[in-house]
Formats: structure tokens, sequence, C-alpha cells
């Protein structure tokens, strides 16, 4: 049983050894992220000179419902032609050239592309409420959507720690004690409306979201209310959408978010004819509301867009949709991220395909991030997921592959092709744009990796696993289809490669057995000094015990603790203290010696129970953990 098993979840692979490829392909047309939808190559390159000529007109094959924002672009020696009907197209004709213009060194390939989108609404939010973010680095995740071709950004900035949206009819929203985190911290109107207008000139939307009447501890410390039932509250949460809707045009901010979600206390509970007000109020300023789905149901008649946070809950539904369902980022390790945007069809739901307006990954951030801010983009993989995700949305999926999350496809496969071609891509961009980029781009391949796996009586049970991770239990959302599987099972798992140097080699590496996700609470204590991990897992090269950090805070509990009436989910032990090394990316990489030749890893995974992962990760890294790249020259194979 335990065999079959494993043999389920990690699948069995073609015996191998691979090759790692060039970061930086030397074909730029086939770096281009996202993918177009068809490509022409033409030969020759465009001169230094070459004129950029606009004209407005239908692009052919492009559906109806996104054909504003198709382009055709032709590139000839001569100079450049773009055809769009409307300045959207235009915008991202230009994109694609500016992106072809750095990949190729200037030397851009003659061509002829003809694009569109697979979807109208493609987003990011980020959850500014639990975690205030600069304004500055609000502005980054603007820059990296625009580039990448996203158009909407839902700003999350209202939740349990913090009302972070000035209000000139409300001010007692800013008072400290509103605040449990970043005390006093929220954006200006003056701010706000800057945000909205520097993302309206990138082609970015701006989507707000004051997330009532659950999520309102801040807003009712800053009340000065016990529940949001409090005469008056209707009111009072009316008046501050519509000061909401003020601050832009209904042309420029056509959508309104009002959370609806998660009214699971007696603080938070209120007349639910209130919600309807609310977005009542919202549709009178000329704006969609927008809801959580599942969230409180609203009273017909209002123009209402359903964001899907949990699997099943809008096929009941005549509204339009927006999925975010399963694309959360804040709980996957660096290597999770390419396979949720490789395997994961956004609005798969067997709805009329009208209603599938748009999809949004979302960064959740439980975790106090302190007062270093950028530590948002250290704990969270936010700028590859917009990166990996921008190619999903834009592109599209064919199919949903929840299986192939934690268990990538065998090599050769044409998944596997999917997979390898959009992490390459992710690679690429990641040295033409993020190597001086201010934030942290933690993204590195492990498609080239073979890795063979035994159980604790040597019984093989995958071969030539082609993942630089291992994650070898159920998670929330994804089923190996093991009968009788639980969180308590138990046993050792080790994970073998060889991998040939072509030289002596001093590199770093990241080595885990803990994964510590930013979202959902740290559910695992931090390891003991001396310990990778509480199960008593070890990492060996070439025979020799490579040592864990010398951990900052050490065998910190996971223990659940209570706040009378503040209903702050997964509030525990670790919650309010700041990561400092817990996961790979946090901090600096393990130093390692690889000599020439052939070098043996072995990560021996044994697991005594519980519910923590159970899980291995290792990869070679040259430079920081903020901006990594592979250690090139290596070949990996799953036999010595």
């Amino acid at each position: 049983m335990k065999n079959a098993f494993f043999a389920c979840l990690l699948g069995i692979f073609a015996i191998g050894c691979a090759s790692a490829p060039e970061a930086v392909s030397s074909r730029p047309l086939d770096d281009l992220l996202p993918r177009p939808q068809i490509v022409e190559t033409r030969s020759g390159c465009l001169s230094a000179n070459g004129d950029v000529k606009v004209v407005r007109g239908a692009v052919p094959g492009a559906p109806a419902d996104v054909a504003v924002e198709a382009y055709v672009l032709e590139i000839s020696a001569k100079g450049v032609t773009i055809t769009a009907a409307d300045p959207r197209g235009e915008r991202y004709a230009r994109v694609t050239l500016d992106q072809l213009k750095a990949l190729s060194g200037g030397r851009v390939p003659c061509c002829r592309i003809v694009d569109w989108p697979a979807l109208r609404w493609r987003g990011f939010m980020n959850d500014c409420g639990r975690n205030y973010l600069d304004f500055d680095a609000v502005k980054a995740c603007v820059d990296v959507m625009a580039k990448y071709k996203m158009n909407l950004f839902h700003w999350h900035l209202a939740d349990y720690h913090g009302w972070r949206l000035e209000s000139k009819k409300y001010p007692q929203l800013q008072r400290k004690e509103a605040f449990l985190r970043q005390i006093g911290k929220y954006y200006t109107q003056e701010e706000f409306k800057e945000l909205v207008r520097y993302a309206a000139e990138r082609g970015v939307t701006v989507m707000p979201e004051l997330d009532v009447p659950g999520h309102t501890l801040a807003f009712r410390r800053g009340m000065g209310i016990e529940t949001m039932a409090a005469p008056g509250t209707d009111k009072v949460i009316a008046d501050l959408f519509e000061e909401l809707c003020s601050l832009a045009p209904a042309e420029v901010m056509p959508f309104i978010h009002l959370g609806t979600d998660e009214v699971r206390v007696q603080p938070e509970y209120c007349d639910d004819a209130w919600v309807s007000k609310w977005a009542r109020t919202v549709n009178k300023c000329g704006r969609k509301a927008v809801v959580w789905a599942p969230g409180k149901k609203l009273e017909p008649g209002i123009d209402t867009i359903d964001m899907a946070w949990y699997d099943n809950h809008i096929t009941n539904s005549v509204n339009p949709v927006l999925d975010s369902a399963r694309m959360y980022n804040g709980s996957w390790n660096p290597f999770a991220v390419v396979a949720r945007t490789a395997f994961t069809k956004p609005c798969r739901w067997s709805v009329a395909s009208g209603r599938q307006i748009g999809a949004i990954t979302c960064t959740w951030h439980d975790d106090n991030c302190g007062d270093d801010n950028t530590r948002l983009f250290r704990d969270c993989m936010v700028f590859p997921a917009i990166v990996g995700f921008a190619d999903n949305y834009w592109r599209g999926r064919e199919a949903d592959h929840m299986e192939l999350w934690q268990r990538f496809p065998a090599a050769g496969t044409p998944n596997f092709d999917l997979l390898a071609d959009l992490e390459r891509r992710m690679a690429v961009q990641r040295d033409a744009f993020f190597t001086d980029f201010r934030y942290p781009f933690p993204f590195l391949k492990q498609t080239q990796m073979r890795w063979r796996l035994t159980d604790e009586k040597g019984t093989v049970l995958a071969e030539a696993a082609p993942q630089a991770w291992f994650a070898m239990e159920t998670d929330k959302g994804v089923s190996p289809n093991v009968p009788g599987f639980t969180t308590n099972k138990v046993g050792c798992v080790t994970a073998e490669t060889w991998i040939e140097a072509p030289a002596d080699i001093d590199c770093g590496a990241w080595i885990d057995f803990t994964c510590f996700g930013a979202a959902y609470g740290r559910t695992s204590p931090t390891p003991n000094l001396g310990e990778w991990n509480k199960h008593g897992a070890k990492i060996f090269i070439n025979g020799e015990e490579i040592a864990p950090p010398t951990w900052v805070q050490p065998n910190m509990k996971a223990t659940t603790r209570s706040i009378k009436d503040q209903d702050v989910p997964y509030t525990n032990d670790l919650l309010d203290k700041p990561f400092a090394d817990e996961g790979c990316a946090r901090r600096e990489p393990t130093p390692i010696h690889l000599r020439k030749g052939v070098n043996h890893v072995k990560l021996v995974m044994p697991k005594k129970g519980g519910g923590s992962k159970w899980m291995g990760l290792f990869s070679p890294v040259l430079g920081s953990s903020a901006h990594p790249r592979e250690v090139p020259g290596l070949s990996y194979r799953a036999r010595p």
C-alpha cells in the first residue's frame, strides 16, 4: 500500500539524465511572456531607425469580448506597423515590442504577431489591510503588472489590522487605536488618487476593497463601537463607500469591492439588508459592486460581480464572475509558483462563458511584516506569481491539473513541455528585467533536476522526478487519491540526485524541510538549534552532513491563542512575530561545495506523525536569495 501511495503521488518517471539549459535563449520570439497567440517569423531584423506606424482596425480572429485589447504587430527591416481597434490593443503591441527590443539586444527579429487575451480582466490583489505596503512598493506592483499585460489591481485596503485608506468624513478611522500593526500607517486620499492615475496611465484599473461587515476589527476600534449592528453603522459604511467613489470617476474606477465574506462572529453580525444597501450605494455612484463568493447574498436587482475565493459557490449565481480560487500566493514555497501558474485553469466551472470575465491572483500575508514592508516580497512569491499568472490569464489554459501542483508530469509529456517552457521563459524574464530590481524576485528553475525516491525499506518509489521540492502528504484542495492516507502518516523517504559539475564550485543552496507559508497561519513550530525540522530531517552532500542554520527564532511553538471579540483568524504565537530566517528564500543560501565530476546529494525526510508538512527542498544557487540564479553547467541524474 505504501509503495502504491508514493507511486501515485509522485509518479513513475523515465530514468534519465538532464542538463540545465542556458538561462537566456538567443531566440527572443520564443522568450516572450505572455506568449502571443500567433507568431509568424520572417527573415531579417528591424533597422535601428525603423518607424512605428499605427493603424486603427479590427484584428482578424480576435474574440468579440476581448477585441479591444487585440493587436497585430508587424516588424520588417524598414519599420513597425501596429494594427489595433483600440488604444488598449496598441498599448499591448508596444509592450511586446519593448520586450522584444530588450530580449534581442536591439536586433529585433522581423515577424508578424497576432495576439489577444484569453480573459478580459487579468488581475493581482495585495492585502494592505493586514500589512501596510509602502506606496512606492505598491507602484512597483502596478509597474510589473503593466509590463506583463495585467490590467486589474485589486487593492485590499481594510482588514482586521488596519483601515488603510484615509477618510475625511470619519477621521477617527486613522486614530492609533484603530490599528493592530504598522500603527498609523495608511494611504492618504491624495496617494489613492495618485495611484489610480498612475495605474490608468499604464493600462491598469484599480479596484479598491473596503471589506465589510466581516474583517472589521480596525473599523470597530476606530469608530469606538462593539458590533457592526450598532445603530448608525449602516449609514457610516454607506458614507465611506460614497467617499471612496468620489476619489475617481466611474469610467476610470468602475469596480468597488465590498468584501462581505467570512462574517463568523457576533461582533460582525448586522442586518443582511444593510449589505445590499451598501451595494446599491456603489451602484448609485455608477460602479459595479464586487463581492466575495461565498459571502453575503445581495438582494435582486443589484449590479454585482461575484469574486470566487472557493471552488463551488458561483454555479447558482447569474452574475459575472472573477475567479481567484486556488490562486492565492502566500502559502507557496519558491518552487510551487510555476506549477500553479502552469496547471491552474481559471474560470473552469460549467457556467456560461459570458459570465467568466477574468481572474485574479491574490497575495494574502496573515503574518506580521513588522516595520520592513519589503518583507512581503521575501515572504511571498509576489513578482514571480504576477509574471507566471500573466501568462496564464493572457494565453489561457486548456485543462486544470490540480494533481500536478505537487507532482510534476513525466519528462517528455506535453504537460512537462508546457511546464518547462513556462519555467524557461520566466527565468529569461527574471534575468532580462529583474536583475537590478529593487525588490526580491525569488525564482529558480527545477525541471532540469532528476531525483530518485525510496522508502525506509529501500523500495524505489519514483525515478527521475524533475523537481527540486517534494511535499508528500495531502494538502488542502489537493488529493493524491490514496485511500486512507492522512496527515498522521509516518515513515521515511530518501530523495537522491547525482549532480555532475564541470569544475570545483563553491556556491549556495536553497534547503528546506518545513514550509512556513505567510498565509493561513504557521502550523509548524520552528526547529530547535541543530535541527532542520522537528522530524529529524538531514541532508548529505558526498557523504558529508550539511548543518542547518543557526536559527534566529528557534523552538517557537505554533500554539493557537484567542483574543476576546477580535476574531483574527490563525492568531498564534508565531503570527505576530515577523519571519526571520524560516524558509530558504528568507535567508541567504547555505554554502555548499560541489567537486568536479559527480556529486551525490541525499535528503533524508522522516515523519513522526502530526499535521505538519512532510517535505524536502534542495537546489544549488548562485547569488542572493532575493535575486537567485541557477548554477550553470550542472547536469542531474537519478542513478550513480
